[in-house]
């Protein structure tokens, strides 16, 4: 028996037809069997996983505005949420940042000491200028530099996923003109609601090699409804740098696909987790207010229409109605004549027949706590926290484990703010620089035949921004491994100051000034012994040592070459 397949017009196909349909059919089975099982389409999880291939920047256009849209109504209505982004600003910003300039002396022909006078000065007049009482280096004259670098950041690692400000010029300002103005990311965007084009990319005009030139700025933020609003629909044109190169548009993201002209929020993986767990705990409170509402039922062994109708009376709803209201009042009376009293107590009577019947709570459900933990779990590792940092539940730590996230975590931080520091603060300091160099605040501490500012302007932007402080977990014994890694020269006063959040030259500056003082009054400021060095007889660990001091438990005796001791029975 064979099969001829006829084409639309009733006649059988071409002969050049069917060569092509054989041909797809063979390419078919050949996709079907893939060599890689994950481009394979035979398997069940994969038969119908066909996602298309996005660019990195066109899979953010056409989803971004949503996708921010959803991200900031968890920060808004998701304690999660914003829990994550504030634990995420506090290690990264903290209450600000402390800059350590450090001009390259060797390309800018000063000697170490000369740059080190000048980066002394610059330091100086930084923090007059981001410490500044009246707040001028905030375009809304609201913050202090430590509040605009915690807003950005709250972008950058929040639902946005970028901060973008405009460096400003205030020529009213009595010192520094330099003034910065954040801006909300949902403000750029294509002029007029225009598709992406080679050059613009979702509000961002770029040159051939992909380089940002200048941003569209809507005037107002699109969801800023007020009575007479007409900048819903103006934009700004805001170029990237001015003509002699001072930055004045700043943009702070993770470049996450070669050729993104914008940001996403790292949060973004994490949204279904994110809704299911919360949907899931609406769901488990409402089920626990049902079962806390409906405590118990009454259980009756007959149906009152049958009754009526067994006994020839009206089965309607006054008969039932006065059924009952007969059988209420007979039972009043009956215990009116004989009360049962029972002091403290009250009883509630029911009909004949009539049982209670408690319901069971049975919620929240036994395996609510481990499906919101897990999704917790996902939602820290995706952000970059601990579970126990971003739940604040710290019940089950113990100090190796707490030591080890702290290390793992704290790279990760580092990594962050480092790519922070270079895109959001980087730019900032140069072009405050470029002002004070414009001003002559300088000349004083400038060598004569310095390199001037606008010859290598990189030279002298080189700078390290101490952030908040790792911290301690158990303060005694990290003090004094600090102080042996200095006597070992394996680390500086500089590096172990900034790694618990501080400037070591006005700490020496501040000690200075204690000694001085303490001399004055005749005092002795000599630091007691505080620690005793372990005794070499101590057959203890170090790490079980912390463990037994920092969590109670105690430690297994042990052999002198380290075999923990087992209490064996004696042979019968």
């Amino acid at each position: 028996m064979s099969v001829q397949i006829l084409g639309p017009d009733a006649k059988p196909l071409a002969p050049h037809v069917r060569a092509a349909a054989k041909v797809q059919v063979a390419r078919n089975r050949m996709m079907s069997s893939a060599a890689y099982q994950g481009a394979s389409h035979d398997h069940p999880s994969f038969a119908k996983w066909q996602p298309r291939s996005w660019s990195g920047q066109a899979a953010l256009s056409w989803s971004r505005t949503e996708l921010v849209d959803r991200l900031n109504d968890v920060a808004r209505n998701d304690g999660w949420g914003a829990a994550g982004t504030s634990r995420l600003v506090d290690n990264i910003v903290g209450s600000g940042w402390t800059l350590a300039a450090r001009p390259n002396y060797a390309s800018l022909n000063m000697t170490f000491e000369q740059a080190d006078a000048v980066s002394d000065r610059i330091e100086a007049l930084w923090r007059d200028y981001t410490q500044d009482v009246d707040k001028w280096c905030d375009a809304e004259r609201t913050k202090t530099m430590a509040g605009i670098l915690g807003l950005a950041a709250r972008q950058r690692f929040g639902p946005e996923g970028e901060a973008i400000a405009v460096i400003v010029w205030h020529e009213n300002s009595p010192l520094f003109q330099t003034g910065i103005h954040v801006i909300d990311p949902a403000r750029c965007s294509n002029p007029s609601g225009r598709m992406d084009e080679e050059f613009l990319r979702d509000g961002v005009e770029i040159d051939g090699h992909g380089a940002p030139i200048g941003y569209h700025f809507r005037k107002s933020h699109p969801g800023e409804v007020y009575l007479g609003n007409q900048n819903l629909w103006q934009w700004d044109y805001v170029e990237r740098s001015t003509e002699w190169g001072r930055p004045v548009v700043v943009h702070a993201f993770e470049q996450k696909r070669a050729g993104m002209t914008r940001g996403v929020s790292d949060w973004a993986p994490v949204m279904r987790s994110i809704k299911q767990s919360t949907d899931y705990e609406d769901f488990e409170s409402q089920a626990a207010m049902l079962n806390a509402v409906m405590a118990a039922f009454i259980e009756t062994p007959f149906d009152p229409e049958e009754f009526l109708d067994a006994m020839g009376t009206d089965v309607s709803t006054d008969g039932v109605a006065k059924l009952y209201g007969d059988m209420s009042a007979a039972q009043q009376a009956y215990y009116g004549a004989a009360p049962i009293d029972m002091p403290g107590v009250k009883i509630n009577m029911l009909q004949p027949g009539e049982k209670a019947t408690l319901t069971k709570p049975e919620h929240p459900n036994a395996n609510f706590e481990a499906f919101v933990n897990a999704a917790l779990r996902k939602v820290a590792s995706a952000i970059g926290l601990t579970y126990e940092q971003l739940t604040m539940d710290w019940s089950n730590v113990n100090y190796s484990s707490a030591r080890a996230a702290l290390l793992e975590i704290w790279r990760g931080f580092t990594a962050k703010k480092g790519g922070f520091a270079s895109q959001f603060m980087a730019p900032i300091y140069r072009a405050w620089l470029e002002e004070i160099f414009d001003k002559g605040m300088l000349d004083d501490v400038l060598p004569s035949n310095v390199v001037p500012f606008d010859r290598n302007p990189a030279a002298w932007c080189h700078a390290d921004w101490i952030g908040p402080g790792r911290g301690w977990i158990d303060p005694l014994r990290e003090a004094q491994a600090a102080s042996e890694r200095l006597n070992s020269h394996l680390t500086t006063m500089q590096q172990e100051s900034a790694e618990q959040g501080r400037d070591w030259k006005m700490d020496a500056q501040q000690r200075a000034r204690e000694k001085k003082y303490y001399e004055e009054l005749g005092l002795d400021l000599t630091p007691a012994t505080l620690v005793q060095q372990m005794s070499a007889q101590d057959d203890q660990s170090t790490d079980d040592a912390i463990e037994e001091e920092v969590n109670g438990k105690p430690s297994a005796r042990r052999h002198k070459l380290g075999i923990p001791s087992i209490r064996r029975k004696a042979a019968a």
